[in-house]
């Protein structure tokens, strides 16, 4: 919230910027952080009177960098970014007033009834249907419409508006911040959930790649940071209203996913069927609700993975920016939160099970990469246990698996040789939050990460406790030290297992760069080599996405007729699947969001040619053949 020092600092710049609207006075805006619902419910009707206006807006902190944008507000009262949260109980009457003190027409989408049953969704587009535009509340410059409908069933919803009838992905300028939540409760839910909503302010004409993101109204280092108690349950809600999609990233710690929806829909999974995760692909205009619980004290955060929604542009049209590292925003920006995890009340006992075993240890050295004839130049992650440097002319494009066992001790050494700091974070491991790898961040009262300064070290210890799919890769600068190639996948095996690479495949994909109009790698280069197998051998096939912003990835292995081979999932983001979402299907055209892993189990039944074909963003593709040959004699 703005003091009243810099509400008054606000007003008087607004006027030297703009003098009116329709008349009316510019105020500031207060960032939302969707705790009050708005409106008056009384005998099971909601009334609520809203006016959408223009505002001065504070992304960040209050009082500095501003923008004009239209904002929602509750009648009489100051305009809110995102909008009013509307929140009522299940069959609810919502009786709704808007008043348009803007100078143009404004549509209104969402003020309107939700249907009862929803076939549940994970690739929703977000984009406007017919039935939506044309359900579109059009309210002209200086008038006032009113509608009443029902809430529908319970679930996570939101209201947007725009001056035209396109789609909400088609939003830009100074509409971009009209949404606001629309929470349905059923009978005796619980209300101690927190509601984020998701903007981009995208410049009329500006590129995609070029936004400025927020969470309830505010980019990191400004969105809300939280105080959570080791053990005690948590309960978010996500909705996005923003020009993109979003792969939602927790740091340390599993979340299960306990439902999903959009505009007008909400599935709640039953038990059984709740996925547990580490990241959540979320469409646009897609919501999802989660629950996690925080068991080891430390500093944590969420955030979007797309490199372009955690980090400030080095420039944006019409806004100043600061892009470099300080201690306040541990070189990140936009769609990110802070957590702080107390201990327990009590002290809960802590198994020393790991204290008597071996400790593996690695060295990690990081390094610079010369240009290649399948790869530009770049930096490389040099893996060794026996201290030898890899010679320059060999090291990897992307980084070698690093093989960790379930229960066993680990303590790796980064060696930064580069001549820029770098970090490096263990994506998907539940380890002490020192080791997380976020610079100025991860840690705890007594010890906190800095930069691996050019010429530094840094020891990181976990001892995993699944075995899984996960990545290790950089969070310094992430935009730019991952698409040189700062990245790798990490594997952790049951006990008495052994990394075998002929019959345990790795398709990493990545981008050479640092947005999605670069080449698509698979394993850091274009062009991969043909893969050999065998029929009738069991493989584990496991796929990684740490590209910068590829979160509608597919692939799929076909024969040479363009027929999908039958394979099993198993897990996801390390976490193995329940065996009834195990059943055998079509590999065709498979997701893959940022930051998520995906493993299956495949036998070849047949001598001949496979090909995998994965495509991302702006049509790019890479394509590898894997020769299965007849069994061995």
């Amino acid at each position: 919230m703005l003091s009243p020092g810099n509400a008054l600092f606000a007003i008087a710049l607004s006027v030297s910027l703009t003098s009116s609207v329709l008349g009316q006075t510019v105020p500031a805006a207060s960032a939302n952080d969707n705790r009050t619902p708005a409106g008056l419910l009384r005998d099971g009707v909601l009334t609520l009177h809203l006016e959408m206006r223009a505002a001065v807006w504070y992304p960040e902190e209050d009082g500095k960098a501003h923008l004009i944008v239209s904002a929602f507000a509750e009648e009489g009262h100051t305009p809110q970014i995102p909008g009013p949260m509307v929140r009522v109980p299940e069959g609810t009457e919502i009786a709704a007033r808007v008043r348009n003190l803007l100078d143009r027409t404004i549509y209104i989408h969402g003020l309107s009834p939700r249907t009862e049953t929803y076939a549940a969704s994970q690739t929703q587009t977000g984009s406007t249907s017919n039935n939506d535009a044309a359900d579109a509340l059009e309210i002209a410059a200086g008038a006032v419409r009113e509608v009443r409908f029902k809430s529908g069933p319970p679930g996570s919803y939101y209201y947007w508006a725009s001056n035209d009838r396109q789609p909400l992905g088609m939003r830009t300028g100074a509409d971009s911040m009209l949404s606001g939540a629309i929470i349905v409760d059923a009978p005796g839910a619980r209300q101690d959930d927190r509601v984020f909503v998701i903007n981009t302010w995208l410049p009329a004409g500006g590129s995609p790649f070029n936004t400025l993101a927020t969470i309830n109204g505010k980019s990191w280092p400004y969105t809300e940071h939280f105080d959570l108690r080791a053990g005690d349950p948590v309960y978010w809600r996500w909705i996005n209203t923003s020009d993109a999609d979003h792969a939602m990233h927790l740091h340390g710690f599993y979340f299960q996913v306990n439902g999903t929806g959009d505009q007008y829909h909400f599935t709640a999974y039953q038990p059984s069927e709740r996925p547990m995760v580490v990241t959540q692909e979320m469409p646009l205009g897609g919501t999802f609700d989660m629950t996690w619980v925080p068991e080891r004290p430390g500093h944590w955060i969420m955030h979007c993975h797309m490199s372009i929604h955690m980090m400030m542009p080095e420039t944006l049209p019409g806004y100043p920016v600061l892009s470099a590292y300080t201690p306040e925003n541990a070189g990140m920006a936009g769609l990110v939160l802070g957590v702080n995890v107390l201990p327990a009340g009590k002290t809960a006992s802590v198994s020393n099970a790991a204290a008597n075993l071996q400790v593996h240890k690695f060295r990690l050295l990081v390094r610079e990469r010369p240009a290649t004839a399948q790869t530009f130049a770049g930096y490389s992650y040099d893996l060794t246990k026996s201290g030898r440097e890899t010679p320059v002319n060999e090291l990897p494009s992307v980084g070698n698996p690093l093989v960790l066992t379930r229960g066993e001790p680990a303590e790796i050494e980064v060696v930064n040789q580069l001549k820029e700091p770098t970090t490096v974070h263990w994506h998907g491991i539940e380890l002490e939050s020192p080791y997380d790898g976020v610079p100025g961040w991860s840690g705890n009262a007594t010890q906190t990460s800095s930069p691996i300064a050019p010429g530094g070290t840094f020891l990181a210890r976990m001892t995993p406790p699944r075995a899984g799919t996960f990545i290790y890769h950089s969070h310094w600068r992430e935009r730019k030290q991952l698409g040189e190639g700062l990245t790798g996948p990490l594997i952790v095996l049951p006990p008495g297992e052994k990394f075998d690479p002929a019959t345990d495949k790795i398709f990493l994909f990545s981008r050479d760069g640092t947005d999605g109009t670069e080449p698509l790698l698979l394993n850091g280069i274009p062009q991969p080599p043909p893969i050999p197998l065998t029929v009738g051998t069991r493989y584990r096939l496991r796929f990684i996405n740490i590209t910068p912003v590829d979160s509608d990835l597919t692939y799929s292995i076909v024969d040479i007729s363009g027929a999908p081979v039958q394979w099993r999932a198993i897990a996801k983001d390390g976490w193995d699947l329940p065996t009834e979402q195990t059943s055998p299907k079509n590999s065709r055209e498979e997701y893959i969001s940022v930051g998520e892993t995906r493993d299956y189990s495949f036998v070849p039944d047949k001598p001949g040619e496979l090909y995998l074909r994965a495509a991302a963003f702006q049509r790019m593709w890479v394509t590898a053949t894997l020769i299965v040959s007849p069994p061995h004699p």
